[in-house]
């Protein structure tokens, strides 16, 4: 898109402040399975939002064509919809800060690693898990890589660009020994293809797979546990959405009214570190915004809530750069949080907690945790902890509780950190209080 001649006609129609953002995308994967490519898919996308003011009201349109078309589309349908809107909402678009903290976090490496090479690793994956133990019965492999550049300008003359690549291989299997059957999954994603350890990443899934075999089941009582960073990583980003000033704003956050107060366990800090360098790294958000490092809970005390430029406007505060734009809507998001470790290996929370249970896996989020009032009911897979030691597998369990309480019963934190997919780097952490019942 020439972003010049989108703002004239803009300008044309009545549409003096706008901007636009586009979204290319390109994806390769496959996957393997029984020693067969089951799928091989290349696939490229564009999007293209735009934001006006018009008559004082905001208004918005989308396409996924990238062309001289697109431009009357967009302008028509800001116009039209800012005409429906009813909101109170001020309208604004940022005019762009002074500086921003531009990376290149692009690894030409990946751009760089041919086709055969992919399916080379990936089918020498297959075939280790398939020769790592006579009970592994089905090997699937997937590979995935993701290209993409996104592209915010308005009528200003902002002009932000950032562009980032990343991999991912996941492999699952299946274990059958006699009439019991489990499974396990593992996935590892980076950008630089170098970080990847076949060695580390089989073993640890072959193990892990066969550690669930002959499990027993729990006694329904109240337990001293610890959550793998998995699980960790789930209940943080549940626990977040109250830190959202758009809920709060909506009176639907456990923390309203609580900003410098100590509302979790002082053993708890939290940050926003959106520049760490990993291929969630931005220096701006979806309004232009200049995202920043931020304590959002220092030793329990609530630092910040997240703000886009309407929130923002509406508590008299500055942005603090957590725009997030959904389609047409633009919302609060999140980048690179990061729970400070402590200074225990695993091994040792296994110590803290000496008889209890280690939750290696959650399941049910979405249906299972109401992040309002933080209660929650979800299945769940571990292992008993006895003496000190994890000790043997369990069958399907439930732990339930309210999520605000148990981040004020931590009993120690990790130094085993782990970044995950939903952006967040987190250790382990040891609990007490869990309540749990055999499924």
């Amino acid at each position: 898109m020439i972003f010049k001649k989108f703002f004239a006609l803009a300008k044309e129609n009545g549409i003096n402040e706008c901007e636009v953002s586009t979204s290319k995308t390109t994806s390769f994967s496959f996957s393997l399975f029984k020693g067969e490519l089951t799928s091989y898919n290349i696939d490229s996308s564009v999007a293209v939002s735009a934001r006006g003011i018009f008559n004082g009201k905001m208004g918005c349109g989308a396409t996924e064509k990238d062309d001289s078309s697109a431009n009357l589309f967009l302008i028509n349908a800001i116009k039209e919809t800012a005409s429906l809107n009813e909101s109170d909402d001020p309208a604004i678009i940022f005019e762009g800060a002074k500086t921003y903290k531009r990376r290149n976090m692009y690894s030409k490496k990946l751009a760089a690693w041919s086709v055969d090479d992919k399916l080379k690793l990936c089918r020498e994956i297959e075939d280790r898990l398939n020769k790592a133990d006579p009970r592994i019965s089905d090997v699937q492999v997937e590979y995935q890589d993701t290209d993409g550049e996104r592209i915010l300008a308005n009528s200003y003359g902002l002009n932000l660009k950032d562009k980032s690549n990343y991999f991912f291989i996941s492999a699952s299997i299946v274990i059958k020994d006699g009439d019991e059957i489990k499974s396990n999954y593992k996935i590892f994603f980076d950008s630089d293809p170098d970080k990847f350890n076949m060695d580390t990443f089989v073993n640890e899934l072959v193990k892990e797979g066969i550690e669930k075999l002959h499990g027993e089941s729990i006694k329904a009582s109240k337990y001293k546990a610890v959550f793998s960073r998995e699980c960790v990583a789930s209940l943080v980003g549940a626990l977040l959405s109250n830190v959202s000033s758009e809920q709060v704003q909506k009176h639907s956050s456990k923390f309203e009214g609580k900003l410098n107060e100590k509302v979790l366990s002082e053993k708890l800090t939290i940050y926003e570190k959106p520049y760490l360098r990993n291929f969630f790294y931005s220096y701006f958000d979806d309004e232009g915004f200049p995202t920043q490092d931020k304590v959002i809970f220092d030793k329990g005390v609530l630092k910040t809530f997240f703000y886009n430029l309407v929130t923002a406007k509406k508590d008299g505060v500055e942005s603090t750069g957590n725009a997030s734009r959904s389609g047409n809507k633009v919302g609060i998001s999140f980048s690179n949080i990061v729970v400070k470790p402590g200074r225990s290996p695993l091994e040792q929370l296994f110590k803290n907690i000496k008889n209890g249970v280690y939750v290696t896996d959650i399941t049910g989020l979405h249906a299972g945790l109401d992040s309002t009032s933080g209660d929650f009911s979800l299945q769940a897979e571990g292992f008993h902890v006895k003496d000190g030691k994890k000790d043997t597998p369990l069958t399907l369990f439930t732990v339930s509780g309210n999520l605000f309480e148990l981040f004020n019963n931590i009993i120690a934190i990790g130094n085993d950190s782990k970044l995950m997919l939903s952006s967040i780097t987190t250790p382990s952490i040891a609990f007490k209080n869990l309540k749990i019942s055999a499924d």
